[in-house]
């Protein structure tokens, strides 16, 4: 078993560090003036990945729990993603770039839903915290972020971002050997497929408070760096608290597990959310730059919290046959759906006020969602 631990967590450390060392510099890789692209032209190439996710997460989530095959989907995804990270360095073209892009982000959809599956599968089974294991993806994207920095600014330049991340798929694929594929075959076999397994009233409610929740958190990401530089700070600044909330989402990624012990899952999930709410607000109030260095941790912690204990409970909300379908629709309808939605949401506000009302409109949103949230404590007990 302890083997098996080690193997899960070199994956997600393998899955986090490609995506750390691509996406956060996609924008600005495709900017460069051999493309000759538009700033129109590149945000359509990076908004190809969450677009895509809302529909195609939950078709890998369903084709695993139809074949009860987790482990092969799951390199087959990570070895075309690496495949297809390498031909971006040779094309220049648009259409070319667009047509890559979407078959990378068909592939890319399917990496942390399948090796979620897998992992709360694994952990149910030897009564290991799903944390423990999750927070070595934080570490993975920390490492990439800080490391791809560094190598951007060599000789190797932006290019060293879909190499460095193609390498380290292809190596997370041999720990993936490692794996025993014992998911649920023996559930998705024998039981047919119903979506009415899935769209419970319980699951709804959740995926409503999610997407009000998870959706500032992931346009933050976005919309971050315009609010840091807006009250004087630096484009360092901005990767470096970036740099400070990741890291710190690894300790309570850690203890997310005895904390739910404690105050139930609810009432985490409802707590992490108004914290995430009275980030937003002290932000939108303009504080000086040390409060914001310690909003960075706070950041940290929400995430920690957040991305262990719902992913759990929506293990919990469903069947056991239609659970890798569940972590899909859960996954494309808060990191795709509610991304997508938000950052047009965030960049219209900054049009008509600023960016400190994008942040106000967090504020209003995230306590809502920790509302319904709460809200969910009357299912749990019926349940």
């Amino acid at each position: 078993m302890n083997q098996q631990k080690k193997s899960f967590q070199s994956i997600y450390v393998a899955i986090f560090f490609a995506q750390g060392a691509l996406i956060p510099y996609m924008t600005l890789f495709f900017s460069q003036a051999r493309f000759d692209l538009s700033p129109s032209e590149v945000g359509t190439i990076v908004a190809i990945l969450p677009i895509l996710s809302i529909g195609v997460q939950p078709l890998w989530g369903m084709l695993a729990d139809r074949t009860g095959r987790t482990r092969a989907w799951l390199m087959l995804a990570m070895i075309a993603a690496a495949a297809i990270s390498i031909t971006f360095l040779f094309a220049t073209s648009y259409v070319w770039i667009i047509l890559l892009m979407v078959a990378w982000s068909i592939f890319q959809c399917a990496h942390i839903p399948l090796v979620d599956m897998m992992t709360l599968d694994y952990t149910s089974r030897a009564k290991i915290d799903y944390g423990a294991i999750r927070l070595f993806g934080s570490a993975g994207f920390a490492i990439a972020v800080f490391m791809i920095g560094r190598i951007a600014d060599t000789s190797w330049g932006l290019s060293s971002t879909f190499l460095l991340s193609a390498i380290v798929l292809v190596v997370g694929t041999v720990a993936l050997k490692q794996i025993t594929d014992t998911g649920v075959t023996h559930t998705t076999t024998a039981a047919p497929f119903a979506w009415s397994a899935i769209w419970n009233a319980p699951f709804v409610a959740f995926l409503v408070g999610g997407m009000l929740v998870f959706g500032p958190i992931y346009a933050n990401n976005y919309y971050f760096g315009i609010y840091v530089t807006s009250i004087g700070g630096s484009t360092t600044l901005v990767g470096t608290l970036f740099l400070v909330a990741v890291l710190c989402e690894i300790p309570f990624m850690k203890v997310a597990h005895q904390i739910v012990a404690r105050l139930g899952t609810v009432n985490v999930l409802a707590g992490a959310a108004l914290i995430s709410a009275l980030r937003n607000g002290w932000l939108a109030l303009e504080p000086s730059l040390w409060v914001v260095w310690l909003l960075a941790i706070v950041q940290g912690l929400v995430v920690g919290l957040l991305i262990p204990v719902a992913l759990q409970f929506v293990r919990s909300l469903v069947s056991l046959n239609v659970t890798s379908t569940a972590i899909g629709v859960y996954m494309a309808v808060t990191s795709g759906l509610a991304t997508a939605a938000f950052n047009q949401l965030s960049g219209i506000i900054i049009e008509v006020d600023s960016i400190i009302g994008v942040f106000w409109m967090y504020t209003a949103v995230s306590v809502i969602g920790a509302i319904l949230f709460l809200g969910l404590r009357r299912f749990r007990e019926k349940g």
